[in-house]
């Protein structure tokens, strides 16, 4: 019945890859197939650019498998962790991942 639009975008706020899904799928599923759409040419000769520097994201995207994915891909990400996630983690003995509140509130309001 309804539809969600995922979009990347650079820091400029302009557009990298559009992904049409279903309203009741979950955005951590549709994360990485995102991130796979994302093609910037070069202005030059050579292969288009396909890995981001970096990802901010909200709340929906933090997942364990997200994060390793970027992990494994070497991509910098700002995700803030979910309550339950943090509950899990203390009650192992985890140390939280990084996160940068600057960066991921001020500087977009900033736009810089």
């Amino acid at each position: 019945m309804t539809t969600r639009i995922h979009l990347a975008c650079d820091g400029r706020g302009r557009p990298l890859a559009l992904l049409l899904t279903p309203g009741q799928r979950h955005d951590s599923i549709c994360a990485r197939p995102l991130l796979e759409r994302i093609r910037v040419l070069r202005t030059g000769r050579g292969r288009p650019r396909s890995k981001p520097a970096q990802v901010i994201a909200d709340k929906a995207y933090s997942s364990r498998g997200f994060r390793a994915y970027l992990r494994k891909r070497g991509i910098a990400c700002t995700l803030p962790e979910k309550a339950d996630q943090q509950r899990h983690r203390h009650n192992r003995g985890g140390r939280p991942p990084a996160f940068d509140r600057a960066l991921s509130v001020g500087e977009l309001v900033q736009g810089r």
